[in-house]
């Protein structure tokens, strides 16, 4: 009863795409892990941990300068640039030469991860209910050519009235000016608008930050970082077709 009362007014309602929608970060690991097993252990004396291990410094070091001058317009277009010099970036701390297997694992990859996206088990009833009731849009930060692919493959681009892609906009969540955006679309007050996501920072706040309902899909069971929040809790979409 509470959260059909905190819900009340609510008359358009939006998702983050990876991890809330769709099966993104597992997938991301496991096409990773197939590749890595493929080209990078023949070469090397070393177990597939310590070569994902020497990855994730790669990545850490090439996310630390996504928003530079060199990077962040390459990135907005698609991701080929920056994924292709993680892999670079891991191929040399490897002690491997990057110049051809760096394009080819990356592309690979890229297609591995297309290939075995997926969405969460009650992700398309959950939106097909709601859409009889409100308006629904999607608000996601990455490429604009990964993000509009990504929906065409899961099939879920048409079921939205408004799609805001961080590289189709030039800012992402939790920045405000993306959620203003939307807000203009919908022609609603913010009040009015509930924003649905897995992630605290970006969709969460970014969503509380520009007035909007917010609600945090929690499917792992993390530790809450903050129980005085307004925003809804939910174990995954399911509660939102009783509760709105």
């Amino acid at each position: 009863m509470m959260s059909k009362q905190l819900l009340s007014g609510v008359r358009a309602v939006g998702f983050d795409l990876d991890d809330t929608l769709c099966v993104y970060m597992p997938v991301a690991v496991q096409a990773r892990l197939q590749i890595f097993e493929r080209y990078l252990v023949p070469r090397l004396n070393l177990p597939i941990e310590t070569i994902d291990l020497h990855y994730r410094r790669a990545f850490k070091s090439m996310l630390e300068e996504i928003h530079s001058d060199r990077w962040y317009p390459l990135y907005l277009r698609e991701g080929h640039a920056t994924r292709t010099e993680t892999f670079r970036r891991l191929l040399e701390s490897l002690g491997l030469n990057p110049d051809e297997l760096a394009e080819q694992i990356s592309c690979e990859y890229a297609a591995l991860r297309e290939q075995m996206l997926r969405l969460h088990d009650e992700t398309l009833e959950v939106l097909h209910t709601l859409r009889e009731r409100y308006p629904l849009f999607v608000i996601t930060n990455g490429p604009a050519y990964e993000q509009r692919r990504e929906l065409k493959v899961l099939g879920l681009e048409a079921l939205f009235s408004v799609i805001a892609i961080e590289g189709e906009r030039g800012i992402g969540k939790p920045h405000k000016p993306i959620f203003e955006w939307v807000e203009s679309r919908l022609q609603l007050p913010p009040e009015q608008i509930l924003f649905v996501g897995n992630s605290w920072e970006h969709d969460v706040q970014g969503a509380l930050n520009a007035g909007w309902r917010a609600a945090w899909v929690n499917r792992e069971g993390a530790p809450h970082p903050n129980p005085d929040s307004p925003a809804l809790l939910l174990p995954n979409l399911r509660p939102l077709v009783e509760w709105l």
